[in-house]
Parts: structure tokens; C-alpha cells; sequence
């Protein structure tokens, strides 16, 4: 599987948790799998990575919520949202992504299942957020 399309499958799993909530998350994450023919080293990338993400959800919310004025989390559109917070995840968290790739990745994801605007709406929280990022990162 390429990053792209494990990005993809990041961001599929992360709306289905906003979309039905942690506590049936489990069971259509489990779903989700056993329905998408993939490596098992894949599905292994995929469950260490969304679990890295949930650990570090408090705070890529704060940092969402810091950076996109008049908007809260819970106005943010489902898609976008997980959109955000994968692009977040990987622009501060993931040392092996650069943080331009992050934001483009998000970008074309925002494009494909966003609403009309999600696109933009992302880049331009993105672009907010990662102008801190060097310092964060030590890049």
C-alpha cells in the first residue's frame, strides 16, 4: 500500500470514529478492516498510527481550535475535521512526513470528500498551524 493510500484509510477510520462515536468505533474499525483486502503489515501501520493519533487528540484539538478563528470543533464538518486532524498528526507528530507533504496530502483528501470550500477551509488552518511547526518540530 502506498502512504497515499494508507493516508486515506487514516482518514476513512478517523471519520467513521467522529462519525459514530469511541464507543462503536471498535467494532466498525474491526468491520472496516475485515471488509478492505490489505498486508497485514499494513492494517498493523494503519491501528499503531490511529492509536497515536488518539493519544495526541487533546492536544491536535487545542491546536485546531487555536488556529481557526470562529470556528469550534464541533462546527468543523465531520470530513474536514478528520481531514485536520490526521494532517495535524502527521505535520507535528510524524517526523517521517514533511509538513508540506502533510498539508498537500490533506489538501487533495480535502478536495475528494470534503464539502465544497473543505479544501480551502484546510489549507488555511493548516497553513495557521504549520507556521508554528519549525519550532515544534525542531525543523
Amino acid at each position: 500500500m502506498t502512504r497515499r493510500e494508507v493516508r486515506e484509510q487514516l482518514f476513512i477510520l478517523l471519520f467513521q470514529k467522529e462519525f459514530y462515536g469511541e464507543a462503536a468505533f471498535e467494532e466498525q474499525r474491526e468491520t472496516y478492516f475485515l471488509t478492505q483486502p490489505m498486508e497485514k503489515e499494513d492494517k498493523e501501520y494503519i491501528t499503531g498510527k490511529l492509536e497515536r493519533i488518539g493519544e495526541a487528540l487533546p492536544e491536535i484539538d487545542e491546536m485546531i481550535s487555536s488556529h481557526s478563528i470562529g470556528w469550534k470543533i464541533d462546527r468543523i464538518g465531520k470530513e474536514e475535521l478528520a481531514v485536520l486532524r490526521l494532517a495535524v498528526y502527521e505535520a507535528v507528530y510524524d517526523e517521517d512526513i514533511p509538513v508540506g507533504v502533510a498539508v498537500n496530502e490533506a489538501v487533495e483528501l480535502g478536495k475528494k470528500y470534503g464539502e465544497e470550500g473543505g479544501a480551502s477551509f484546510i489549507n488555511g488552518i493548516l497553513g495557521n498551524i504549520v507556521s508554528d511547526v519549525p519550532a515544534q518540530q525542531g525543523n
